[in-house]
């Protein structure tokens, strides 16, 4: 397509009356992608592109027949419900690869993405601004991109690739102007070009946010009286355009009050429990470093490295008063961006104060103990686009501490490279840790090689992969265990165009088989199949089978080096479906079953999670699980012996009762305010039945272990943010939080009984108020007044918005 360029002061309102948009071309003929894929659309779309020296303006009209039908569902930014879109996605590199998306609704809610080989981040917000307007015709939707938001070539003539979408929601209809197949590995790849963007330049990308927050808290245990804190904090975010491809994003003293509590769980297994990224800074623009698998961001500003050794440290009757889970975060930094030739460069550094627990005598009074020691956390990425939507990325990742403690470097480098129809590629990496301590150094590797067919009807890959027993990403990445070698494959078929009465249907299979990296051991072997398909009616349904036909070999669960758990045999089903999700009411459910080929040994579990739409501005959903795997076999204790022989190993038999309910519920007041309320009640129960030896060959037998053992787990919290958008990028944030933490071994109770004992735990509540306002030196420029002008002329200007300025002219 074709754009063009406008002196005329443009303003964002939805009407389109400007004479710029007589002057552009338009372009048309959408094709679907579903339900069916290869369909002329079925409603008429229109769409012109004009651009000035601030940034480019794309006016879409989209024709419906049925103005009432328009799904228009209010939600918070980045978070569509039930509601139609338009899309405009933007690849000013074009890799095929990476790429920005800007969506509007009918209700106005924006919309905007990253994409990258990790496919869609919608973490990453830019500033734009929008307008969208129902009319007896269908709906208009004018959005504005500011260069500001985008990153290009610095090249005279701009050659973008650029695609527009739209969904039809209560037809399920969603069509691209340029036809993505469904059978064609990739999506920027699929977009169209658009011509004529000429002598624009990226303006100077200076942004701050500086934020206030204020806390106050309660702490509450019965029979107790409460304790009382607070706390004023403040910082501030910056972005700055270090030039036309690159960005610089430093946070100092960053406070994340809003960001949603972890879920917490009993963690019964031999690794540590993955938690997701809900701090923004850490959630946007991080694809680069992504790459490889080596990067954690929650390894920053996390547990302390010392925080499990304070009860060893403690002198006579000392005890513990503080030991903090996390540290302190300073400041983190990311650089990123990609030259004109496809060389994408990131660079992430971290740093975290010093962390103490706080231990109490009576005799000697307070002292704090070190847990974690000023640490620097850095992150170095190369990597380069090469032809047909190919790669190869270079990756380094350094924990540097203070004092004696250990320091921690991994490198890595990752490939994926494609033929030119996009129908096969190959993928390959080669990691090396390296753990730098007093008196060794530890290295460790990791690899892995593979191939697959992409595109077509059907797929097929196979992998390779090994860890050594002494490779560790784990200062800054994360791996759940190493000392692995394993060979996958994994097959499908795709009926894009339906099968009987599914709008689409797949299925497939997978099969795997691992050993130990060392000793050359077996671990396992098994296989699975499913099922997955779109109903004409729009429900959907999906089901599977698993399968280990023989004895698996565990040699993490008993903690111990050379000692292993034989797993007896395994067969799994489940199943999960979902309603038409354009109703009123969804409900979806998830079910499994289990068998171990062991007398009372299985597990069932089932999940029922109904949506309810009230209006446009009000819906609520409830998930319900539960799960009780009876028989369960695990690792109980150590048990030293007194002739220096190996420990006893203690495993358990025991049922694992668990439930978890999550409600959600929020009021779109408009698409600038929000109130949502969410609240999480986790109840875990485990009895044990008996207590075994870990034999030698990794049976169990008898032994007169007797302690208890039995857990009652407890984790409820509540999360309800009330926020507004009162300005381009500003926010305001109310948050009230609600938590309980309780370990006990009361297992005689069911769970009503929990519930009524619940809050008789001790308790935090916290009411913070977060305050963010978004600078622009953009915006601030173009507030200046020329001298000459008189006062009354100045005062005028500097009171103007951001859009009043572009619609005067200035």
């Amino acid at each position: 397509m074709q754009s063009v360029r406008t002196q005329q002061a443009m303003e964002i309102d939805g009407f389109l009356n400007e004479d710029a948009w007589s002057d552009a071309p338009v372009t048309s003929g959408f094709t679907t992608l579903e339900p069916k894929p290869g369909k002329e659309a079925s409603q008429r779309t229109e769409v012109k592109i004009v651009y000035d020296n601030l940034g480019i303006y794309v006016g879409a009209m989209l024709y419906d027949d049925e103005p009432t039908g328009i799904q228009k569902e209010l939600s918070q930014r980045d978070n569509f419900g039930n509601t139609d879109w338009f899309g405009v996605f933007i690849d000013p590199y074009m890799g095929g690869i990476n790429g920005v998306s800007f969506i509007l609704t009918p209700a106005g809610v924006q919309f905007d993405a990253r994409y990258s080989v990790f496919g869609e981040d919608e973490s990453w917000d830019a500033v734009w601004e929008s307008k969208a307007r129902i009319t007896p015709e269908g709906w208009v939707s004018e959005i504005f991109i500011p260069y500001a938001a985008l990153r290009f070539p610095k090249t005279d003539v701009q050659r973008w690739h650029i695609n527009f979408g739209r969904l039809i929601q209560r037809e399920q209809e969603k069509s691209f102007w340029s036809e993505i197949k469904p059978d064609v590995n990739g999506f920027l790849n699929q977009a169209g070009v658009i011509n004529g963007i000429e002598n624009i330049k990226s303006p100077i990308r200076l942004q701050a946010t500086p934020f206030v927050a204020v806390y106050g808290q309660i702490y509450s245990e019965p029979g107790q009286a409460n304790s009382f804190g607070h706390s004023i904090n403040g910082g501030m975010d910056i972005k700055y355009g270090i030039n036309d491809a690159f960005t610089l994003d430093m946070t100092l003293i960053p406070d994340f009050g809003e960001a949603q509590s972890d879920n917490q769980v009993l963690n019964l297994g031999p690794f540590e429990v993955r938690f997701d990224e809900n701090r923004q800074f850490f959630t946007e623009g991080i694809e680069l470093f992504n790459k490889g698998g080596l990067f954690y961001s929650r390894r920053a500003g996390g547990r302390p490295l010392y925080r499990g050794n304070v009860e060893d440290q403690l002198i006579g009757d000392e005890e513990i008063i503080e030991n903090p889970a996390q540290s302190q975060l300073v400041n983190a930094t990311k650089i990123s961006g990609r030259t004109k030739k496809g060389l994408g460069i990131g660079f992430f550094n971290a740093t975290s104060a010093p962390t103490y627990a706080r231990v109490r005598s009576e005799e000697s009074g307070t002292r704090d103990i070190l847990t974690d020691p000023l640490t620097n956390y850095n992150v170095l990425v190369f990597d380069q686009n090469l032809p047909n939507n190919s790669y190869v990325t270079l990756i380094n990742t350094t924990v540097l501490r203070d004092g004696a403690a250990y320091d921690a470097n991994v490198s890595g480098a990752v490939m994926e490279l494609r033929n030119k129809k996009q129908s096969f590629g190959v993928d390959g990496s080669y990691k090396l840790s390296q753990k730098y301590f007093t008196d060794r150094t530890d290295l460790g590797h990791a690899f892995n090689l593979g191939t697959r067919k992409l595109s077509g009807n059907f797929n097929i890959g196979v992998m390779y992969s090994e860890e050594s027993d002494t490779y560790d990403p784990n200062d800054l990445g994360f791996l759940f265990n190493n000392n692995s070698r394993s060979l996958n494959m994994f097959t499908n078929y795709n009926f894009f165009d339906g099968l009987g009465p599914f709008n689409q249907f797949t299925f497939g299979g997978w099969m795997g088989y691992e050993r130990l990296y060392n000793p050359d051991e077996f671990v396992s072997f098994g296989v699975e199949a499913f099922v997955w398909g779109q109903l004409k009616n729009f429900w959907e349904v999906n089901a599977w089978t698993f399968t280990r036909p023989g004895a698996s070999f565990d040699y993490f669960e008993p903690r111990t080096e050379g000692r292993f758990y034989r797993n007896p045999t395994m067969n799994n089903v489940g199943f999960w479906m979902g309603t038409d999700s354009r109703k009123r009411i969804r409900i979806s459910l998830n079910g499994r079953l289990t068998n171990f080929g062991e007398a009372g040994r299985n597990t069932t579990s089932m999940m029922v999670s109904p949506r309810f739409r009230v209006s446009d501005k009000f819906n609520m959903s409830l998930q319900m699980r539960s799960t009780l795997e009876a028989g369960d076999v695990g690792y109980v204790d150590k048990i030293a012996k007194k002739d220096g022989l190996d420990d006893d190993v203690i495993f358990g038999r025991r049922d694992v009762r668990t439930v978890e309910n999550t409600f959600n519920t929020g009021y779109t007041f408009n698409e600038n305010m929000a109130l949502t309320l969410r609240l999480r009640h986790y109840w875990s129960k485990v009895e044990y039945e008996a207590y075994h030896l870990l034999e030698e060959d990794g049976r169990l037998g008898p032994t007169e272990y007797a302690k208890n053992r039995n857990t009652n787990f407890n984790a409820f919290n509540v999360d309800m943010v009330y926020r507004w958008r009162f300005a381009p990028g500003s926010d305001l944030f109310i948050v009230w939080k609600n938590a309980i933490l309780n370990n006990g071994d009361q297992v005689n109770l069911n769970y009503m009984d929990n519930v009524s004992n619940l809050f008789n735990n001790p308790q935090t509540n916290s009411l913070s108020m977060k305050l963010i306002y978004f600078l622009d030196y953009n915006s601030i420029v173009r507030r200046r007044v020329p001298i000459e002008l008189d006062f009354d002329a100045q005062d005028q200007m500097m009171s103007m918005s951001m859009a009043e300025q572009r619609r005067s002219g200035r």
